[in-house]
């Protein structure tokens, strides 16, 4: 049984989102904390601070869709191409049931105060938690932390005024000046602050059908992130789910949503490790071979999903103690991640990648059987493979053609809405 709660999905949100830009870790959360005290000043109620709280610590969750150099551009004070990565993160956010609100002011988190309109360049409605979140996401942005905020702040101030009227929405710089004249406002932001948090927290415990809309968004996330495994998680949940039941393992749940986000980790390694064409040499195999940790890491930051994060993080493990990272006992190896592990192989093998189409059933299957004899794998979930090979091969099949549609459509509608906020 799954028991976890809108909270603590918002906390895997955000150590994900810190692991697709960790230059500027933390940063969705002093945004928030700065969004949060300039919306005090307007007399935000408390459902709307909730709101603008969550939109801030989101608001660069689309940023698993850049690249490197894209992401350190993100560092400039006038980001001159935001588009790609407001975008990706309002469809991102906009399908989910749970976070879907939040999608208009991640979209619009860069747009520019048109003076003429009221709201962004040519009249485009902008939500006006946006345009707070946009002159706050600029505060840390201009924060350097060799120094002390306090030092800094009268430089930080002056470059925002500047922006009044243009980059700036002038209502939102007035509230900023306001809430800045106290040192408690730079300090709160950039050190963080608790106070009144908790009340605010979401502890209703979430259906079954809430969690697996959060993990559909979040897989998009992970087979997004790089063409060459655009529909991977897919094919691993559909077939790990009834090899599940193959094994008399009755928590399909446990076993979908391990399926989708066993390759959460793969957030940190950037895509020029994950489409190299040649051997990885020892430093790109290093950061590789982290992913599995990183997986069970952010989700274990939801106390209700601790066995799925333990499934999960152990996907590489083998039975010979030779995979990694964890080295379990056999004993300590559960029937679960077993399961896991030959679906992930049999995926990556059987599945078509665009540097290779996928294996014949006669190649997988010679592949697999040498890594059980090898004690990389275990032999009974291999051989409910080797049983029931064409009903797992058209489930991974189906379930990776539909993933493939709406990959091709998601980026469709990505590109319609970047060029509407060009």
């Amino acid at each position: 049984m799954v028991t976890t709660t809108h909270s603590e999905l918002m906390e895997v949100l955000l150590g994900a989102q810190d692991l697709i830009a960790p230059v500027v870790a933390g940063h969705g959360r002093r945004v928030a904390m700065f969004s949060r005290m300039i919306a005090e000043v307007m007399d935000y109620t408390p459902q709307q601070l909730r709101h603008i709280d969550h939109a801030a610590k989101l608001h660069d969750i689309g940023c698993f869709a850049l690249s490197i150099q894209e992401k350190n551009d993100l560092h400039q004070f006038d980001v001159l191409s935001p588009q790609k990565h407001c975008a990706v993160g309002y469809l991102l956010l906009g399908r989910s049931s749970l976070f879907g609100t939040l999608a208009p002011a991640v979209l619009h988190h860069h747009t520019h105060y048109d003076r003429r309109t009221g709201n962004g360049k040519d009249g485009t409605p902008v939500p006006h938690e946006a345009f707070i979140i946009h002159l706050a996401d600029r505060i840390d942005i201009l924060t350097d932390d060799r120094f002390s905020i306090l030092q800094q702040r009268k430089a930080i101030t002056e470059a925002i005024t500047d922006g009044k009227g243009t980059l700036f929405h002038p209502h939102v710089v007035e509230a900023f000046c306001e809430a800045a004249y106290r040192e408690s406002f730079w300090l709160r932001g950039v050190h963080g602050d608790r106070r009144g948090m908790e009340k605010q927290e979401d502890t209703r415990t979430l259906s079954r059908e809430e969690l697996l809309d959060f993990t559909r968004m979040l897989t998009l996330a992970i087979d997004y992130k790089s063409r060459f495994t655009a529909t991977h998680s897919q094919g691993v949940a559909a077939t790990c789910a009834a090899m599940g039941t193959m094994a008399g393992l009755q928590d399909d749940l446990t076993l979908i949503v391990a399926g989708h986000l066993h390759d959460l980790g793969k957030l940190i390694v950037p895509n020029e490790i994950l489409e190299k064409k040649g051997p990885l040499d020892e430093t790109e195999r290093a950061i590789m071979n982290s992913h599995p940790f990183y997986t069970y890491s952010l989700l274990s930051e939801a106390a209700g999903l601790a066995r799925i994060a333990m499934i999960a993080g152990m996907h590489q493990e083998k039975l010979n103690g030779k995979g990694y990272p964890f080295h379990p006992e056999p004993d300590a190896f559960p029937m679960a991640s077993r399961v896991l592990a030959v679906c992930d192989v049999f995926t990556a093998l059987a599945e078509n990648r665009p540097y290779r189409k996928g294996l014949p059933k006669s190649d997988v299957i010679s592949i697999m059987r040498r890594m059980v004899s090898e004690g990389h794998l275990d032999p009974q979930c291999f051989a409910y493979l080797t049983a029931h090979y064409e009903t797992l091969d058209e489930l991974r099949r189906n379930a990776q053609q539909q993933a493939e549609k709406e990959y091709r459509g998601f980026w469709n509608r990505t590109e319609a809405v970047m060029e509407s906020i060009a």
